[in-house]
C-alpha cells in the first residue's frame, strides 16, 4: 500500500494513542486476574472485543475472497489465543512492570523479522541496537525475584519469558495483518481476525477449563469491559489504521509507548518496585527499539 505523506501524521497519532492504550492493559490484567485465571479472562476479553467490531464490520460489509480466507485464520490463530494466553500467563507470574518492560522488545523482532522475512536492510547502528536490547532483557532477567516490596508480586523468569515468548506471535500478527490491509480496510482486518480468534479461543477454554465464573467484582467486570472494548477493540482499530498509512519499521517505534506506560503504572497504582537492573535494562529496550524503528530505511 503506497503511503500519502499527507496521512503519515494522523497515522502517528493513531499509533500512538494505541501504544499508550495497550499500556494500561497490564495493570488492567493485574486486577482481573485477582478473580479470574488466565484462560477465562481472556475469554471475556475478546467476547466483549468481538462485540465491539461487530456493528463496524456490519458498517464496513466485508467481501473476503475466499483464498484470503486461510490467512485470516493463521493471524487470527497467532494473534489472539496463541499471543494472549502467553502474555498473560507470563502476567499471572510477573509484575505487570517487568511484563510491560518486556514488550518493549517487538520493534527489535519486528525488524529482525523483516530483515529475514523481506530482505530489509539494517545498518550498522541498528545491529549495535539489537545487541542493546538483548543485553537489556538479559539484565531484566537477572534482576527476577526479591525486587518487588513485602506483599507485593515479584518477577519471575518463568513469568518474563512466557511475555518474551508472546511477542513471537505478536509479530506473526503484525506482518501477516499488513498483507491483507494491502486489500482491505482496518477495521475489516482488525475485526475478522479479532472475531475469528475469539471463536478459536472460546473452542478451547469452555473445553478445557468450562465456562468462566459470572459472580464477579465490579472492579473486575470494569476492567474486563476495559480490556476488551478500549485495550482491544479501539487500540487495535487505531493501530492498524496507522500501519496501513505508514511503515511497519516506523509504527514499531510507537510500541515503545507501551512498555513505558505499563512500567509507570505498575510503579504508580500497583506499587511495584523497579530494582537498578530492570531500570536500565528497560532503557536498553526502549533506546535500542527506538533506534531500530527510525533507522531501518
Amino acid at each position: 500500500m503506497t503511503v500519502r505523506r499527507r496521512d503519515a501524521p494522523p497515522a502517528f497519532a493513531a499509533l500512538a494513542l494505541a501504544g499508550v492504550i495497550w499500556g494500561t492493559s497490564f495493570v488492567l490484567g493485574k486486577v482481573a486476574l485477582i478473580q479470574l485465571s488466565v484462560s477465562h479472562l481472556m475469554l471475556y476479553r475478546f467476547a466483549f472485543a468481538s462485540i465491539g467490531f461487530l456493528p463496524l464490520l456490519w458498517r464496513h460489509r466485508p467481501g473476503l475472497r475466499r483464498s484470503d480466507w486461510g490467512i485470516v485464520v493463521i493471524a487470527a490463530v497467532v494473534g489472539v489465543p496463541i499471543q494472549f494466553l502467553l502474555q498473560f500467563e507470563g502476567l499471572a507470574h510477573t509484575t505487570a512492570s517487568h511484563a510491560a518492560l518486556m514488550i518493549g522488545t517487538a520493534p527489535v523482532l519486528v525488524a529482525i523479522a523483516g530483515f529475514i522475512v523481506f530482505h530489509e536492510r539494517l545498518r550498522i547502528t541498528a545491529w549495535l541496537a539489537l545487541g542493546a536490547s538483548t543485553l537489556g532483557v538479559a539484565l531484566i532477567v537477572i534482576q527476577t525475584g526479591g525486587t518487588a516490596s513485602a506483599g507485593h508480586a515479584q518477577p519471575t523468569l518463568s513469568g518474563d519469558m512466557l511475555v518474551l515468548a508472546s511477542l513471537f506471535a505478536a509479530v506473526v500478527w503484525i506482518l501477516v495483518s499488513k498483507r491483507l490491509m494491502t486489500h482491505y480496510s482496518p477495521i475489516v482486518v482488525s475485526g475478522l481476525i479479532t472475531i475469528t480468534g475469539t471463536i478459536v479461543l472460546a473452542a478451547w477454554v469452555i473445553a478445557r477449563d468450562g465456562l468462566p465464573p459470572t459472580a464477579l467484582r465490579s472492579g473486575t467486570w470494569m476492567a474486563v469491559l476495559a480490556l476488551g472494548l478500549i485495550a482491544t477493540t479501539c487500540s487495535t482499530v487505531l493501530w492498524n489504521w496507522g500501519l496501513a498509512h505508514t511503515d511497519a519499521g516506523k509504527a514499531g517505534a510507537f510500541i515503545n509507548l507501551e512498555p513505558v506506560v505499563g512500567a509507570a503504572l505498575g510503579v504508580w497504582l500497583l506499587h511495584e518496585s523497579l530494582g537498578s537492573h530492570t531500570v536500565l535494562g528497560g532503557a536498553l529496550i526502549v533506546g535500542g527499539a527506538l533506534v531500530v524503528s527510525l533507522q531501518r530505511r
